[in-house]
């Protein structure tokens, strides 16, 4: 039974996997290319749930496509296929992960974006208290219409001006807001966010070692420090630095990824439904479970023999004595 429910584990990771080689496969026909052209995918200004799940199957490079599905394949076989549970060998859980670690890293950047806005709209407010008129003409003249008149002047003065200033800035929010999104890489950082809680928190999931933490660590960091967080971070990333990795994504879905993962463990341990549509009679098994009952087994057997030679020398003594009577 655990045999053929890992198969259906199997198949979705064989399915997630077809369906990028062939979607990249169809690129490269010129009949199919103008249905599947980059300017359809994913990118904050217009973005929609169809072009995200285009995204995260769309890659131009197929070295970009070959890491992507063997980390793919080495981090869902850990979760899914390995697992000691059944739940975890769901079809529908692998392609819905897949799914939903890949537009939560788009949520994520969507959200960064935002608070980029948010930064530019301290700083507008920051210029506007900077260029008020503090005369007491202004205050005079504001007193005697009933409103802050010039205040509308002036800042319509220090926006024009703040905005001219810091062009630089202003167009890289432009650009990353306009820019495209492709590839499962966000798909596999989340699948690395759950591997890392599976271990943490998961009994039916084998624990990581040293040195999977290390390479982990170092991904995530890199990422983390080349993510632009402020208005300074993203004018450099958009001017100064070389290359077409957005790492945002890659942060943004690993921790989307350890919260999806947080949710199914929960899931699992409060609810008695299945993570696909059958429902399943039991939990599953924790990883180790099977030796440790081995181990349990062997502990009786030798007690049973213990106390099988304890009761033959007792009857021997017994028989000696009432020989001896």
């Amino acid at each position: 039974m655990i045999g053929r429910s890992m198969d259906r584990a199997k198949s979705g990771l064989t399915f997630l996997i077809l369906i990028n080689v062939i979607v990249h496969l169809l690129f490269r026909h010129d009949d199919f290319r103008q249905n599947l052209h980059l300017h359809k995918t994913y990118r904050i200004n217009g973005g929609n749930f169809s072009k995200m799940l285009l995204s995260m199957i769309y890659h131009m490079d197929s070295t970009h496509l070959l890491v992507n599905m063997l980390s793919l394949n080495r981090y869902g076989s850990e979760i899914f296929v390995q697992s000691s549970s059944r739940r975890w060998h769901s079809f529908f859980l692998v392609v819905a992960s897949y799914a939903i670690c890949g537009i939560g890293a788009f949520v994520g950047i969507e959200l960064l974006s935002h608070y980029h806005e948010y930064q530019w709209e301290q700083r507008l407010e920051e210029a506007r208290w900077k260029h008020r008129c503090k005369h007491w003409l202004c205050q005079s003249i504001n007193h005697a219409v009933g409103g802050d008149v010039l205040s509308t002047f002036t800042n319509l003065w220090s926006d024009w001006k703040t905005s001219f200033q810091f062009a630089d800035i202003k167009l890289s929010m432009f650009y990353y807001r306009s820019i495209h999104r492709i590839g499962a890489s966000g798909v596999v950082y989340g699948w690395m966010g759950m591997r890392v809680m599976t271990s943490w928190t998961s009994p039916h999931h084998s624990r990581l070692n040293g040195i999977d933490y290390f390479f982990l660590t170092l991904a995530v960091a890199h990422d983390f420090s080349k993510s632009p967080l402020s208005l300074e971070d993203l004018k450099l990333s958009t001017f100064f630095e070389e290359g077409s990795v957005d790492h945002s994504v890659h942060w943004m879905g690993f921790v989307f990824g350890m919260i999806w993962a947080i949710l199914l463990i929960t899931w699992e341990k409060v609810s008695n439904v299945g993570f696909g549509i059958v429902r399943w009679r039991g939990n599953g098994r924790r990883l180790g479970a099977m030796w440790e009952e081995q181990q349990q087994r062997q502990y009786q057997e030798q007690q049973r023999r213990q106390n099988s030679r304890l009761v033959n020398v007792e009857e021997r003594n017994d028989a000696r004595q009432r020989s001896a009577l």
